[in-house]
């Protein structure tokens, strides 16, 4: 029987979930700045839902994701993830059973008062539900395989001679590598994973906007540097994780490079703009880009926005600036469109170097990643696995630095995110011969109505410092 304090919780997290669901209906309105920011759980809320993440797909997606590959019988080894993991992997984390603290239980082998994990994990598709047995060695494994007699039994290949021994001469010629079915299980988003992955969008949008605008950024003073720690510590007064630090570069008219020069030098711009780690002033006239992201309820944001700063003799952003958003945003939707299920991520960008390029645009590429994300689990003792975060599925790579379990070889799949990141540069009158790049980076789910942006936040309207 439920205990109180689990009712409570239950009570708590639906009203999230209706609160959250009713924002999740103005999907390409304007976003709803600093609503999102108001709603920030505590940590033992985050764990608990991020928990119910973790059952539901237990429940849904391990059986569709096993059907789905021909997979009637899947062995799971504590040690088959590669080194980049070191031997945490997040497949194997993400699987043990833990309670809804995120505390996880110990191998029913495991001597009286012992923390130890189990060594594997067995599922097994009745047919009617998925069988989850802790084998307590290979010599068990073998004996579970010729008693379920699986038609294709999943493994991992790296480091895998004993448990191909295990499975016998018989067993091993049906066995298949488990990469794609174990990517297949990270990947696949429950709908409330969804739903609550616009919410962190939006909080993220919300620090933005305040981070540009006049109560952050005073024009001749404000440097990029003081900008990028302002987003630093916001995010540690907000109680939010965050795993990289923020980038913020300033794009500057070839004119004003020339004007504000004796403040900072030519030098420190290339083709009219900064790189993150160059410091400037903040100017009128300029172009301010970050690159960011947060962590909550274990979803990474991966968020590229703009703001222009006002200068003394304008009252609103040139027209030839509004074009350019509105161009990049028209060349983002037909790369948008490419996104079709069954295609490699090679095979969409392939057929995004097909399409018709705007006029007005010099040059312009598709991007594309999943998004990071990260488990919270933890030993009884305390010891907390998976402390970083985890991409998993298909990317437009190889540009992504390459993980053992993200390819642009993977094919796209229904309920999938991605940090949709295309870069374009438009010719802007005033710009300079490389003009003005604006990539606009968003999270974005693939459903089957197409691409879906959770939460657009420039769309239409440049951010704006007066």
């Amino acid at each position: 029987m439920k205990n109180q304090k689990q009712i409570k919780y239950k009570f708590f997290a639906l009203v999230l979930l209706m609160y959250i669901s009713l924002i999740a209906e103005a999907q390409d309105k304007p976003s709803m700045v600093g609503q999102d920011i108001q709603n920030i759980l505590p940590m033992r809320q985050r764990v608990q839902i991020m928990e119910d993440f973790l059952k539901w797909k237990r429940d849904h997606v391990l059986p569709a994701v096993m059907r789905e590959q021909g997979v009637d019988l899947w062995i799971i080894r504590n040690n088959e993830a590669d080194l980049y993991y070191n031997n945490e992997g997040p497949v194997f984390t993400s699987l043990l059973l833990a309670n809804h603290e995120g505390m996880t239980l110990p191998s029913k082998f495991a001597p009286p008062g012992s923390q130890r994990i189990p060594s594997f994990l067995l599922f097994y598709d009745t047919g009617s539900e998925i069988e989850f047995i802790e084998p307590s060695n290979y010599q068990e494994i073998t004996e579970l395989v010729n008693t379920y007699s699986p038609k294709q039994i999943a493994i991992g290949a790296y480091n895998n001679q004993e448990m191909s021994n295990a499975l016998g001469k018989k067993y091993a010629a049906r066995s298949v590598d488990s990469w794609t079915l174990g990517v297949r299980w990270l990947e696949t988003m429950s709908p409330d994973q969804v739903v609550i992955y616009r919410y962190v969008q939006g909080m993220a949008n919300d620090i933005i906007a305040e981070g540009f605008s006049n109560a952050v950024v005073i024009p001749g003073v404000t440097t990029t540097d003081d900008l990028n720690w302002w987003f630093r510590h916001k995010y540690l007064e907000l109680d939010l994780e965050v795993e990289n630090h923020p980038s913020v570069i300033v794009k500057r008219r070839p004119s004003h490079i020339k004007k504000y020069q004796h403040i900072d030098s030519v030098d420190k711009f290339r083709n009219g703009r900064t790189v993150n780690g160059v410091n400037v002033t903040i100017q009128r006239g300029d172009v301010i880009s970050l690159d960011s992201d947060i962590m909550l309820l274990g979803l990474v944001t991966d968020s590229h926005q703009h703001a222009y700063v006002l200068q003394k003799d304008e009252k609103e952003v040139p027209q030839g600036l509004k074009d350019a958003l509105r161009i990049v945003n028209e060349m983002q939707d037909l790369f948008a469109k490419e996104f079709k299920v069954g295609r490699t991520g090679k095979e969409i960008v392939a057929a995004s170097e097909k399409i018709k390029v705007l006029p007005e645009i010099i040059e312009t590429e598709l991007g594309f990643h999943p998004p990071p994300m990260f488990i919270r689990r933890y030993l009884k003792g305390g010891y907390m696995f998976s402390h970083k975060t985890y991409v998993a599925g298909m990317t437009s790579g190889p540009g992504y630095y390459p993980t053992s379990i993200v390819t642009n070889d993977h094919n796209l799949y229904y309920n999938t995110m991605y940090a949709f990141e295309p870069h374009t540069s438009v010719a802007v009158s005033g710009w300079g011969e490389h003009g003005l790049e604006l990539g606009i980076g968003q999270i974005a789910v693939f459903e089957e109505g197409g691409l879906r942006y959770l939460d657009r936040p420039q769309k239409t309207k440049w951010h704006i410092i007066k």
